[in-house]
């Protein structure tokens, strides 16, 4: 999803365009509000999801460095994409976005809708 959602996969150019890569986070011009949100949307799910597996459980800095190696991977090819910008935002948003789901994962996870201890909380002693 986040590799479809980060086209256009036209316009490419044979060198990398590294005078239009923005590597201080909310100063280029192309970090608009809406551009932001939806980089940090587009991670949610899936710190969300990584903090489900069960290897992963409970750690944020997973979700976080894996969205970080995830949008750095989907960063570099637009260095060759003419109507792409390469930008630290979004790099950061996506794992800020990862490090939200994650939480959110958790917490929601932590306890039922009816207040009862949940799965992680069931059967440890000193807990009602």
């Amino acid at each position: 999803m986040i590799a479809v959602a980060s086209g256009p996969w036209f316009g490419i150019v044979p060198r990398p365009q590294w005078e239009r890569v923005t590597l201080v986070p909310f100063a280029g011009f192309e970090d608009k509000p809406r551009d932001v949100l939806v980089n940090f949307l587009l991670f949610v799910p899936f710190g969300w999801s990584l903090a489900k597996s069960g290897q992963s459980r409970g750690q944020i800095g997973t979700a976080i460095l894996a969205a970080g190696v995830v949008s750095l991977c989907v960063e570099i090819p637009q260095l060759f994409y003419r109507l792409r910008d390469p930008s630290a935002t979004d790099l950061v948003m996506a794992m800020v976005g990862a490090a939200a789901g994650s939480l959110a994962s958790q917490a929601f996870h932590r306890r039922d809708p009816r207040g009862t201890p949940g799965r992680s909380e069931a059967g440890h002693p000193g807990r009602e």
